[in-house]
């Protein structure tokens, strides 16, 4: 590892920024951390299922499971004061077009060396569910984790510009740059010689709900295919939901999001009480095949996000990240799970100081 100090610009304000930033200063960078939204985790770090994952929710693609299950403590030696622990967690595998049989699912699971228990409970209608397991695994309080990243970023010493978009012609004085920026990669890299790879972009509802009292300390996740899952938000009381069908609004592949104008009153703005355009009542309907219970649900409004992929992973439904070195002064780390964060930043450290 080189021993001369480096000045490093990161975009992007997300947990994979953060991390990169926090362990950039932590190898004697001078860092400052640049995010065109007002906050940190403002995007898709913070519209979010808020869901730690330990690699269940991927039986069909091992490698993003194993590298969620390698890194996850990493990334508690950094922020596990922003995780939550004292939830019920369950995954369930639909009787009707599940990509991954019953069988299946538990042969994963004890491949992986994953903890889980046959747990048939009364909140689920039992002729929709081939099985129903307890897990272990954590959720995220995003408000306490974007306090932890503010503090650690003081603690460090890395300069924080929040609402200031740039790209990389203005940065011409670092002498590295690492581009977290997720779904913004394109804008970042435009005045570059460089081309943006073509990502699958999709703008997502998140919507946040009172749950009845049977399924509001719980989360629950349905696989594989009718994918659906309902999780607690924090400590509020209430409950983040998810659909793998209802929760996309638009989707595109290519260098950027592409999307009707009318969403950006919406996206990244945090909830939405009465969104002009919501699926909300297709997620009710959708979920009350497996929780009748969830028609009793308030709604309490909606987030919006992009969420950005690889491509043409339908098949393995494939989630991992990647840092890669684009010429000598530019490293992109292209965000799978948010438990992978610290192990990424890992990786580029070593790049950036080879």
């Amino acid at each position: 590892m080189s021993l001369v100090p480096k000045t490093v610009a990161v975009v992007g304000g997300g947990i994979f920024g953060v991390s990169a930033a926090l362990k950039l200063a932590e190898a004697g960078a001078t860092v400052t951390l640049f995010d065109r939204l007002p906050d940190l985790l403002n995007a898709a770090s913070g519209i979010n299922q808020y869901r730690l994952h330990r690699g269940y929710h991927y039986p069909r693609s091992k490698s993003t499971a194993a590298e969620c299950l390698t890194t996850q403590d990493s990334f508690l030696s950094y922020y596990d004061q922003a995780v939550i622990d004292d939830f019920e967690h369950y995954y369930c595998i639909s009787k009707r077009g599940s990509l991954t049989s019953a069988e299946a699912f538990v042969t994963f699971c004890e491949e992986l060396d994953l903890e889980y228990r046959t747990d048939n409970q009364d909140f689920i209608r039992p002729d929709t569910i081939e099985l129903c397991v307890r897990v272990k695994e954590s959720l995220i309080d995003i408000d306490l984790l974007r306090a932890l990243c503010h503090r650690k970023l003081a603690e460090a010493d890395v300069q924080v510009l929040l609402n200031t978009p740039v790209n990389i012609s203005m940065l011409r004085a670092f002498d590295n740059i690492v581009v977290a920026a997720y779904a913004g990669i394109d804008s970042v890299l435009e005045t570059s010689a460089l081309v943006s790879p073509d990502y699958q972009f999709e703008l997502c509802e998140k919507p946040v709900v009172r749950l009845p009292a049977s399924l509001s300390h719980r989360s629950v996740v349905v696989l594989d295919g009718p994918f659906m899952c309902f999780d607690p938000l924090g400590r509020s009381g209430n409950s983040v939901m998810g659909n793998v069908t209802h929760a996309i609004h638009t989707t595109n592949v290519g260098p950027k999001p592409v999307y009707p104008a009318h969403y950006d009153d919406v996206l990244n703005k945090g909830l939405i009480s009465v969104p002009a355009v919501s699926n909300y009542e297709l997620f009710i309907e959708s979920a009350k095949e497996y929780f009748p219970a969830i028609a009793k649900a308030s709604y309490i409004g909606s987030q919006f996000t992009i969420r950005t992929v690889l491509p043409h992973k339908e098949k393995t439904d494939e989630r991992l990240t990647n840092v890669t070195r684009m010429d000598e002064r530019i490293i992109s780390v292209f965000a799978g799970k948010l438990g992978t964060s610290m192990q990424a930043a890992d990786q580029l450290c070593d790049m950036v100081f080879e």
